[in-house]
């Protein structure tokens, strides 16, 4: 089939066209108004977490845990740590961190429509899979927490970028909107160097994955599987046999390094509550408690699979996470009115996907062809699955992990070659309907949170209403401030600091000083583990103080202070 194939009345294709724009436009302006939200908390801490290209070490929070807080990257985990080494340093504000989780969100949104423009068999096709894609992203806050400069943007494009390398085997050659003539996949074989090219390059990206967090593990059945199809014929076995031992080689070295870092020998406090949150040490538990503790742990994996709970999440809530987002801006039940429209909308994308690929798969086998996009479809599902499954406590910016996973999985299902003609007539009629809606959800959002953000911008250092967060131009209006309240303590970001105790806004003034500890680590009685007093603490680390701002520090510390503006400092000498 080709576009003179199309068989769609002129007029409808002309409607459909300028809708698709009308969405995609709207979705960029969605992601492009991220560039006004304050940087959240956790944006502040991963960079903070990766410094191996400045510290020669990452580290965690702080280090009470043990050596491994304090510890040392695979090899191939090093080319990421210097570019984010690099432009930690060379970019030092919080807004040039919002700029680039922008830029990478729409990175991704362009990678999406390129996959949809390669693997959809015709013009309506594409048009309807972009409009159902756009939708789901731009439904409710998504767009607000794909802007998050966290490591989930990176895996994402990792991935995404990994399917648009494997569908080039899927294509007939100078076939570019159908691959599907005659038989429903090439048949052709690859090239030796092109088999080399393809086959490394994904193992490259599965790499670039681990290396940004430990979740990129749970995706590793896309990467193999993408190996396995992006190449064919006997000359490719070498190639994918080849980048399949290396990813398997990093796979395991990455699940040894984070493992590792996410276990805490030294402090039993902190070491409980990773437990509590991760599956694998609760398979450990359970397996000595014998066949019925394993039992109620498999009942509570499967009853936790709940896929809405990322998209009541991305809904706009009374009581947002933390307060990344103003409270209050929607009541309790315009809250469950989101919840349930945009579950609605989710679950009619998600039926259409999932049917559509095992259609395509019962079709294409028959025939002994495997249905290469339709496969990988349910592949992404079981992954999006696995980790939403395994997680016993959610948190808001786990969406823009989940949510991606799920949108490329029903992207792929739907180019898939299902061959049923009543899904074919709905699914134009879907898009339609929906495509205005995401416009109007974008509107809403902007009317909820915009007034907000904007004034946000206008806050020097710390923003009363969302206490996690951290206005875009803190350290541009704030420096003479810190500076001040530093120097009266004998601290200077040009002069060698070890240890320092900072907070999300002094960070990026001291973000060239030695393994920095992060309040959050240290004060907060909820997460300091078993660190009772934390001056003692920073002495046995021999810290050359504490810089940052007077309210977070408990009184005790804030009385014995020297200040400047709203910013405190104490060194040694002090203690």
């Amino acid at each position: 089939m080709t576009d003179a194939d199309d068989k769609t009345p002129p007029t409808y294709l002309r409607l459909f066209h300028m809708l698709r724009h009308g969405v995609v436009a709207s979705l960029v302006l969605g992601l492009l108004g991220g560039l006004l939200l304050p940087l959240y908390t956790d944006e502040v801490g991963w960079r903070l977490q990766e410094r191996a290209w400045i510290d020669g070490i990452d580290k965690l929070y702080s280090d009470q845990c043990g050596p491994n807080t304090l510890t040392m990257p695979p090899f191939f985990m090093w080319p990421v740590r210097w570019y984010s080494g690099f432009f930690n340093l060379h970019f030092a504000q919080p807004y040039w961190v919002r700029i680039s989780g922008v830029l990478y969100a729409c990175l991704w949104l362009y990678l999406l429509l390129a996959l949809i423009r390669r693997i959809a068999r015709n013009r309506t096709e594409r048009h309807m899979i972009a409009i159902i894609a756009c939708t789901l992203i731009g439904l409710g806050c998504t767009p607000l927490l794909l802007v998050w400069s966290r490591p989930e943007q990176p895996i994402m494009l990792a991935l995404t970028l990994t399917l648009l390398i494997a569908s080039n085997a899927w294509q007939a050659p100078g076939n570019r909107f159908a691959p599907f003539t005659g038989i429903a996949y090439s048949t052709a074989s690859t090239a030796p160097e092109i088999a080399w090219l393809r086959s490394l390059s994904i193992a490259a990206l599965a790499m670039i994955a681990l290396s940004y967090h430990f979740k990129a593990l749970i995706t590793m059945p896309v990467f193999a599987a993408a190996i396995l199809m992006a190449s064919r014929g006997p000359r490719a076995l070498l190639p994918r046999a080849a980048a399949l031992a290396l990813l398997v080689a990093a796979a395991l070295a990455a699940m040894h390094y984070w493992s590792a870092r996410l276990a805490c020998p030294l402090d039993p406090l902190i070491n409980r509550e990773f437990n509590r949150q991760n599956l694998g040490a609760q398979i450990a538990n359970n397996a000595t408690a014998g066949s019925g503790g394993l039992f109620n742990l498999v009942w509570s994996v499967l009853s936790n699979l709940r896929f809405d709970a990322y998209i009541d999440a991305a809904a706009p809530q009374v009581f947002p996470m933390s307060r990344w987002l103003v409270a209050g801006r929607v009541s309790a039940d315009e809250m469950q009115g989101w919840r349930g429209g945009m579950t609605v909308i989710w679950a009619l994308a998600g039926a259409a996907g999932l049917t559509a690929a095992l259609a395509a798969l019962w079709q294409q086998g028959r025939r002994k062809v495997l249905a290469c996009d339709a496969a990988m479809a349910l592949i992404l599902l079981g992954v999006a699955a696995m980790w939403c499954a395994s997680q016993f406590v959610r948190h808001d910016y786990e969406v823009s992990f989940e949510l991606p996973l799920l949108i490329l999985a029903i992207v792929m299902g739907l180019a898939s070659p299902h061959g049923l003609d009543r899904l074919k007539r709905a699914l134009p009629v879907l898009a339609m309907a929906l495509g205005p809606l995401m416009i109007l959800s974008l509107v809403l959002v902007a009317g909820l949170y915009g007034p907000p953000m904007v004034d946000a911008l206008g806050s020097p250092a710390y923003l009363p209403q969302q206490p996690y967060s951290v206005p875009l131009l803190a350290r541009e209006r704030s420096n003479a401030d810190i500076l001040g309240a530093a120097g009266r303590c004998g601290l200077s970001p040009a002069r060698p600091a070890r240890n320092l105790l900072i907070d999300d806004v002094t960070y990026f003034t001291f973000m060239g000083s030695h393994t920095p500890q992060h309040y959050l680590g240290v004060l907060p009685l909820r997460t300091r583990g078993s660190i009772e007093d934390p001056l003692l603490y920073l002495d046995k680390r021999h810290s050359s103080g504490i810089v940052m701002g007077c309210h977070k520090l408990p009184e005790e510390l804030r009385d014995r202070a020297r200040r400047q503006g709203s910013f405190c400092c104490l060194a040694p000498p002090d203690w």
